[in-house]
């Protein structure tokens, strides 16, 4: 159970806790709700956040517990063969508990290219600049993995991400 917290401003509390059973049990009906309220915002750039993938709750419980076990599998394959890659998942959490959104790391490389691609989701209404805080400490975290860089792949019509990443200093190709 790894939680990254935020201590730079009291007014933007932001904390991650890794993505695993223990945090999906705890926050699973809240996170399909906010899931199914922004839905319209989200499924153009998350596939499974589509009606017909996770139509209600029971299908979304199933989909994040596959997406937990992958994980999983990918984290023990990676320390069987350093050279595998793997993938780190983290809830985003703004002032205390209130679940905001998710972010992570995917195809972490910690032998070839040290590097891994970074995502992210926020809902609608969470604070500006939480997601730039989470990229902050995703960062930070990546770092202490010994990684070189983190890459995005952004759509080019999503403008918000694009912002986002350039504010936060990502080189735009």
């Amino acid at each position: 159970y790894y939680n990254i917290h935020c201590g730079k401003d009291i007014k933007m509390k932001v904390d991650l806790k890794k993505l695993n059973f223990r945090t999906f049990a705890k926050s699973s009906a809240k996170m399909y709700d906010l899931l199914d309220t922004n839905r319209t915002r989200l499924a153009p750039w998350f596939w499974w956040a589509d009606k017909k993938i996770t139509p209600n709750k029971f299908r979304f419980y199933i989909f994040m517990i596959l997406y937990i076990v992958d994980t999983k599998r990918k984290k023990i394959a990676h320390k069987l063969n350093h050279d595998k890659v793997y993938d780190e998942q983290f809830f985003i959490y703004y002032g205390i508990d209130n679940i905001c959104g998710m972010c992570g790391l995917d195809n972490i490389d910690k032998q070839n290219e040290k590097n891994a691609e970074l995502w992210y989701l926020t809902f609608q209404g969470t604070p500006f600049g939480t997601a730039d805080t989470a990229i902050q400490w995703v960062e930070q975290y990546s770092m202490n993995l010994g990684l070189n860089s983190l890459y995005a792949k952004i759509q080019s019509t999503n403008y918000k991400s694009i912002k986002l990443l350039e504010r936060n200093s990502y080189t735009i190709r």
